[in-house]
């Protein structure tokens, strides 16, 4: 399926384009890698830390936060000492699972393609 998309000349941006927005909730590096670890249920934030490899404190906050605010995560705070968060996918999150398995799908089937550059010296 081919989808019209408009491309604003005035600013040489796509201001309705669907896949700038699909990226805007639930692209970058960390995202996708955050809904695949909670596709598995309910997990705690020092799980999803040591989990993730490489993510900041600060990053996970940031990344659970955003994908909180559109929807696709849900947060629940416990009035425990100490305080225990838990974070699972929400009915609307778990549309992006198709989306998430085509990605790893792909990602399988995909062998890097690099140029092998040979740096000849002229005498």
């Amino acid at each position: 399926m081919k989808i019209n998309i408009d491309k604003n000349p005035k600013n040489n941006s796509y201001t309705d384009c669907p896949v700038t927005r699909s990226l805007q909730v639930f692209g970058g590096k960390w995202k996708p890698i955050i809904l695949w670890e909670m596709e598995n249920g309910t997990l705690r934030f020092g799980e999803l830390k040591r989990k993730i490899v490489g993510i900041t404190q600060k990053m996970l906050t940031q990344q659970l936060r955003e994908l909180e605010e559109e929807g696709i995560i849900w947060r629940k705070v416990y009035a425990e000492v100490p305080p225990r968060v838990e974070y699972g996918i929400t009915e609307y999150g778990k549309t992006l699972r198709p989306i998430l398995d085509e990605m790893a799908k792909w990602g399988l089937s995909h062998q890097p393609k690099r140029k092998i550059v040979s740096l000849k010296r002229v005498a």
